[in-house]
């Protein structure tokens, strides 16, 4: 009797970073599109409202100037994304020939939200952030990079296999 071929450490790496990423739409995100109208009421008295508290300093489109635009994206990120997500997991587990180019559409489009995120606040000065310093800078880029690299590590991961793919089918 044969056994399975072994995941890869990148695969048990990116099925890690897709987990977290559920996690935290599925509950801290989830919390905000319920919740995004009275925040600042709950801030003193519930935890997920004064995480959002601490974050508003850095953007306040998340806190108590929250935008449409805000309410949106993270519906998007909550309700579509998160579903592209649990089919690339379901892609990487049963190692379904698509895989690789779902990763890399999941990866550079997920990446390319937050540069674009970043981007955005950067060009326009941050009007958002309710003053601006390296703790507010902080604050609006540190709890953001997971998404950012873990993402990036997808889209790389799968170029760098789909590279070599085309690579060994050039020469053949």
């Amino acid at each position: 009797m044969s056994t399975p071929d072994k995941m890869s450490t990148s695969d048990r790496v990116i099925i890690g970073l897709l987990a977290f990423f559920l996690c935290i739409a599925f509950s801290l995100e989830l919390y905000w599109i319920v919740y995004n109208d009275s925040l600042v009421a709950r801030a003193d008295h519930e935890l997920f409202a004064r995480l959002f508290q601490i974050y508003g300093d850095a953007d306040r489109a998340y806190y108590d100037k929250i935008t449409p635009m805000a309410i949106g994206l993270e519906q998007i990120n909550v309700f579509i994304t998160q579903i592209v997500n649990v089919w690339l997991l379901w892609a990487i587990v049963q190692r379904v020939y698509y895989r690789h180019i779902l990763q890399l559409f999941v990866g550079s489009y997920l990446a390319y939200s937050v540069v674009l995120y970043f981007w955005a606040a950067h060009v326009t000065g941050y009007p958002d952030m309710r003053y601006q310093s390296p703790y507010t800078f902080f604050l609006f880029y540190a709890p953001n990079l997971p998404w950012l690299l873990g993402y990036a590590y997808m889209a790389w991961d799968s170029i760098r296999y789909l590279g070599a793919r085309l690579r060994g089918s050039a020469s053949a």
